[in-house]
């Protein structure tokens, strides 16, 4: 989880972090980092997302970089539930960030490996990624996506997460139609109102229908990092983070998730990706159904972000919803009601109906 909170600011570097609660925290975690040997040369509070973790990197006299994690006292199950999560996917071959050091008892935090300030998506957003190299970066995602899903479902549920199944997929969309449906106006249309909340519980019956696999949940560019090689020339490994909510969930959701959060992908782009699916109708359809779960959902979290002073996130709103209106198109109970959204929505948006991806 680390490194996405650190590369989540408002630039493609570290910015500090400035809050007195923040620096009243971090004094109890150096002094147990010297108790326990490490003799830091610098250490710089990081600015992190609207989570309650907080984050900073760690030099070393030894010129060693570490970032560290530091959780509330009453989230000290969410940071082993983090370890935990960390052997499972050690354990299937998935890259994570390596944990060196960690205390669960009183002060809480976790010393890992320090993996830049910039995810795969800060990457290609900034130009550091030429379309061959996303590609490639992609492939290997979808590689990791497979190991995750080879997962003991009873190690996944043991985690204590719990499945994201068709209530939770439908709480996820409520929210969405508190933070940004109805504050905007885009339901005051009693008619449309009705019309979409069948449409999204169809859309989520669907999901919630299928034998549940195991899933990070929030598997996209903005988790996944670089590791460089210790081979000279050799490629550069797509890290995996943010993975403490791995559970049971929807087959295709990280696919969905990947292709979609975050990237304005062409057709083209995502078509060679999801050459997984086969050419089974029914796989496509619950690929689709993720894919309208997954950018509905991401649009009233963004808004949510934006209400607690985070609104980096909104311009990614318009692209994905665009995309929800592309799933629905491509899903037999959604092709009716499609079009009067992309209509409806897109015009009081501002935005014209046929704008690209």
């Amino acid at each position: 989880m680390a490194p996405r909170a650190l590369s989540q600011t408002d630039t493609s570097c570290d910015s500090p972090g400035s809050s007195p609660d923040d620096r009243a925290l971090w004094g109890p975690v150096v002094e147990e980092l010297g108790a326990a040997g490490f003799r830091p040369v610098s250490f710089e509070p990081l600015a992190g997302d609207v989570s309650a973790r907080r984050y900073a990197r760690l030099r070393l006299e030894s010129g060693e970089q570490f970032v560290v994690c530091a959780y509330p006292g009453d989230m000290a199950d969410v940071a082993s539930r983090f370890l935990s999560a960390t052997e499972l996917l050690n354990s299937a071959g998935v890259p994570v960030p390596g944990v060196e050091r960690h205390s669960l008892a009183g002060i809480v935090w976790i010393l890992l490996e320090d993996l830049g300030p910039q995810t795969v998506f800060d990457r290609w957003e900034g130009g550091g990624l030429n379309p061959a190299a996303l590609d490639r970066c992609l492939t290997e995602a979808v590689a990791h996506i497979g190991r995750i899903q080879l997962l003991s479902p009873d190690s996944v549920r043991a985690l204590g997460s719990p499945p994201l199944d068709r209530d939770l997929l439908m709480a996820e969309l409520d929210l969405t139609w508190e933070r940004f449906l109805e504050p905007r106006g885009l339901v005051r249309n009693r008619t449309l109102a009705e019309q979409l909340r069948a449409l999204c519980s169809a859309v989520c019956e669907r999901l919630g229908s299928a034998v549940p696999v195991p899933c990070h949940r929030d598997f996209m560019v903005r988790n996944l990092m670089l590791r460089p090689s210790a081979r000279q020339g050799a490629e550069a490994e797509v890290v995996v983070i943010d993975h403490q909510d791995l559970r049971p969930g929807p087959p295709h959701y990280d696919l969905a998730s990947l292709l979609n959060d975050s990237l304005a992908l062409s057709a083209g782009q995502r078509r060679g990706h999801l050459a997984v699916l086969g050419e089974d109708v029914d796989e496509f359809a619950l690929y689709n159904a993720a894919v309208a779960q997954r950018m509905l959902k991401i649009v009233g979290t963004f808004a949510h972000f934006a209400a607690l002073g985070n609104d980096r996130h909104l311009p990614l709103i318009r692209p994905a919803l665009r995309r929800f209106f592309d799933a629905l198109d491509a899903l037999p109970e959604g092709r009716e009601l499609a079009p009067r959204l992309r209509r409806e929505w897109t015009a009081l948006a501002g935005e014209r109906p046929g704008a690209p991806a």
